[in-house]
């Protein structure tokens, strides 16, 4: 009898105990987001780092890691050449891991816990793409997509990820498949701000220079912003009202510019090593190129106006299958800048796609 009192006891508790987990369970739904991912679309503005060109284990990269963490960024992305000198597996985690694992996940690397959740975004470049498939890079990440190109949302940014590598399967001129694609998803994006970044940068008063195969028309596809990198410097460009970033001072050996530079140039620097640090809300948009001493070398801002009107025309999304409606409307948009010495831009008004 008194083992079976027991028995009954027991059995009371453990339904008390399942009914108040039931409870708390039902009251964690109403208080916390389902995911992530739910977290990352609400948010009203949000900041995140630029890297470019940083795959080089050393002094200068560990500096600018240190500075970009000191930011504090929702994320990171970076626009290519990941892995020097050749892409390849012996030195992917030493290259990359070794400074910016807390940002990756999975991450499987030996420098210590990765991310609960991925916040590192990166481009291919064409020394990733030294090691035959760029399967070390592909093996190291795990990205949304092909993996190749992607696009993703944070707040009131869409992020499109090109493979501008001529190795890419899916080709990388105007009308490639992978243009196509960037084609109909900036043109049924939903977002305030559309950012298209790669390694290749379409214009370029660096070493390198500009690459023509890239200068595909992003603004009429409703791009915001385009940034790159392949020349280890920082440049900004505004052709027509459209600017163009080139940010390669994350680590790897720094490159002089070109006795002349391209037209549209606004601001060259490579001085020191350094990042770009952006914050965007629902009203602004703001890109910082801050060095490695914390000073801050080039500042522009795109500042919403007003909304109504028309979207650039809309495409068909091929592949991959669409995960944004289409919508249209218009973002008369102004812009100004700064760098150290003061105001070096000017006023316009652009149309791009929004919600």
């Amino acid at each position: 009898m008194i083992f079976k009192g027991f028995k009954t006891a027991k059995n009371k508790f453990k339904i008390l105990i399942s009914l108040l987990a039931l409870g708390l369970g039902l009251l964690g739904s109403f208080w916390y987001p389902r995911s992530n991912h739910e977290i990352r679309a609400q948010s009203a503005s949000v900041r995140f780092a630029v890297i470019g060109d940083y795959g080089w284990a050393g002094q200068p990269e560990a500096d600018v890691a240190k500075l970009v963490k000191s930011w504090n960024p929702a994320f990171i992305i970076t626009t290519g050449d990941n892995n020097y000198e050749s892409g390849s597996a012996s030195t992917i985690d030493r290259n990359i891991g070794q400074y910016y694992h807390s940002f990756i996940f999975p991450y499987v690397g030996k420098y210590g816990a990765g991310a609960s959740d991925n916040r590192f975004f990166p481009t291919l470049g064409n020394h990733d793409w030294y090691t035959s498939g760029a399967k070390p890079y592909l093996d190291y990440f795990v990205l949304p997509g092909n993996e190749r190109y992607y696009d993703f949302t944070w707040g009131p940014i869409q992020f499109f990820a090109i493979d501008s590598d001529t190795q890419e399967p899916d080709g990388t001129s105007s009308s490639s498949i992978q243009a196509t694609w960037l084609a109909g998803f900036l043109s049924a994006s939903n977002a305030i701000w559309k950012l298209v970044y790669m390694h290749h940068p379409p214009y370029s008063s660096g070493q390198v220079g500009s690459t023509s195969r890239m200068q595909w028309p992003y603004r009429a596809w409703g791009a915001t912003a385009v940034l790159a990198g392949h020349d280890h410097v920082y440049e900004r460009i505004v052709k027509n009202g459209f600017p163009y970033f080139v940010n390669g001072l994350g680590g790897e050996e720094r490159f002089p510019f070109r006795s002349t530079p391209v037209s549209g140039s606004q601001k060259r620097y490579n001085g020191d090593y350094g990042a770009m640090l952006v914050d965007a809300s629902y009203t602004s948009i703001t890109f910082k190129f801050i060095n490695r001493n914390g000073s801050v070398i080039d500042t522009y801002t795109i500042n919403v106006t007003s909304i109504a009107g028309r979207a650039p025309p809309r495409r068909p999304v091929t592949s991959p299958p669409a995960r944004h409606a289409a919508v249209s409307g218009t973002i008369p948009a102004s812009a100004h800048a700064t760098d150290n010495v003061g105001v070096v831009g000017a006023q316009f008004k652009r149309l791009n796609g929004m919600s």
